[in-house]
This record gives C-alpha cells, sequence and structure tokens, in this order.
C-alpha cells in the first residue's frame, strides 16, 4: 500500500465573506437595496501566517536548495471577514 504522504505545513480550511456586487448595472440611490446574499468563500491550504489582520493561505510548497519552504499561489485574507477556521491536516 502506497504511503499516504504527510504536509509540511498545517492544512486549513477558512471560510470567509468576500465583497461582491450589490447590482449589475446603475440604479438610482432610491432603488438600491441592501443584499440579502453574502458571498461566503472556502479556501483551502498551507498556513502561511495567521496574524491579527491577515490569515495567509498558499496552495502550493516546495522545499529548495537553501534549506528554507517556498510557497506559491498565496491568499491574504483579512481577518476581519473570516467566519470559520477548520484545521484539515
Amino acid at each position: 500500500m502506497p504511503r499516504r504522504p504527510d504536509p509540511r505545513h498545517d492544512v486549513w480550511l477558512v471560510e470567509w465573506l468576500d465583497a461582491s456586487d450589490a447590482f449589475p448595472a446603475w440604479q438610482k440611490a432610491s432603488s438600491v437595496k441592501r443584499s440579502d446574499r453574502e458571498q461566503l468563500v472556502q479556501s483551502v491550504g498551507y498556513l502561511v501566517e495567521d496574524t491579527d489582520e491577515f490569515v495567509t493561505l498558499a496552495t502550493s510548497t516546495v522545499d529548495s536548495d537553501d534549506g528554507e519552504d517556498h510557497f506559491g499561489g498565496g491568499v491574504h485574507i483579512p481577518t476581519a471577514l473570516v467566519r470559520r477556521r477548520t484545521q484539515l491536516a
């Protein structure tokens, strides 16, 4: 049976609210209504950094000749928009 690889960094699912268009075209102020539809995004990745301001995830990691892991495909998510975090690995 093949060996299951262990991730080099913690893997997290982060659910967060994203900005979205409230209406598809220019509208009169009197016709603009608050949108009741939230844009809940799910992002999964290696936890790079978790601060009071941002959670940073990366989709890929690789070791390098300089002895330090390198990350690729990152996203900075403002902490104020995070609704839930779940550690996956």
